[in-house]
């Protein structure tokens, strides 16, 4: 089996004809977007923040996941979503879902493809930006941020302080811990990279990963598992991957003129990685 993954594309048209001829030659058996897919709503209309992005799936998404399938050759499509990704977008992205499209991952009920069981997880730690819907503390007693944002509410945006923004909703760790592994070989597509590896380095030389994350792998320990988030990081700390046991972690990464990639090839029957590679398309 041939997985091509690829994360952070932020709604970019030109990233996304660049995925497109990739595809068209790599022919993956399944595609992976491990989310913050969609145009920042106030880049869009920033009066109407939170509602830009369900117009985006059900138009321009649509059209591209269908040329995404027909370029390819492959069915699945398999998606997260990530921390630039508004709670409306949800149910656009199951309407896609439901007309066999896509398929959305959870941490919750496996997806299997030619043998192969995926779960997946969209939430991150606090950052700077504005949207929260998949923000969560990391940890129990974590402090939340300085600054608020919004959440969204039924049908409109909900903008709120840090302490309410989070209060009562479960960390990372909380909802990690109850995630079982399904039977081997799986993969896990996380949206937050890993902390303290060479997945989450920033441009400042820190760790931006979720410390929960790398529990979870620790404990769960996927065959493989699949991150974006930290764009910077396999330029900075020179690798886009990295072993927590026996998982091997993945961050291609992410870069405004250049689309990065990864590309994986499974023996399934082994349950093993053959062959790992990462790419870039000018």
């Amino acid at each position: 089996m041939k997985l091509l993954f690829t994360s952070d594309l932020h709604g970019n048209s030109s990233h996304y004809e660049r995925l497109r001829f990739v595809v068209e030659l790599e022919k993956p058996d399944v595609i992976i977007l491990g989310g913050d897919l969609l145009p920042d709503d106030s880049a869009l209309d920033a009066k109407r923040l939170g509602t830009g992005q369900p117009k985006y799936i059900r138009g321009a998404f649509r059209n591209v996941v269908t040329d995404l399938r027909k370029a390819s050759g492959c069915d699945e499509v398999l998606v997260i979503f990530g921390n630039h990704d508004w709670g409306s977008a949800v149910d656009a992205m199951g309407e896609l879902s439901s007309d066999g499209l896509l398929k959305v991952l959870t941490p919750k009920d496996a997806i299997q493809v030619g043998g192969v069981n995926f779960l997946g997880y969209s939430c991150t730690p606090p950052t700077p930006w504005f949207v929260k819907d998949f923000e969560r503390l990391d940890r129990p007693g974590d402090e939340p941020p300085l600054m608020g944002g919004a959440r969204w509410r039924i049908s409109r945006m909900t903008q709120l302080g840090a302490g309410t923004l989070f209060d009562g909703v479960p960390t990372i760790q909380e909802e990690l811990a109850a995630v079982t592994a399904p039977a081997s070989p799986w993969v896990f597509v996380v949206h937050a990279p890993p902390y303290a590896t060479k997945l989450d380095q920033s441009y400042q030389g820190e760790s931006w990963g979720s410390h929960s994350v790398r529990v979870a792998l620790e404990r769960l320990q996927p065959m493989l598992s699949l991150h974006g988030h930290i764009h910077e990081s396999p330029d900075v700390s020179g690798d886009f991957k990295d072993m927590l046991g026996a998982t091997t972690a993945v961050n291609p990464g992410q870069s405004v003129k250049v689309l990065c990639y990864a590309v994986v090839d499974i023996d399934v029957a082994g349950a093993r990685i053959t062959n790992l590679r990462r790419g870039r398309q000018p």
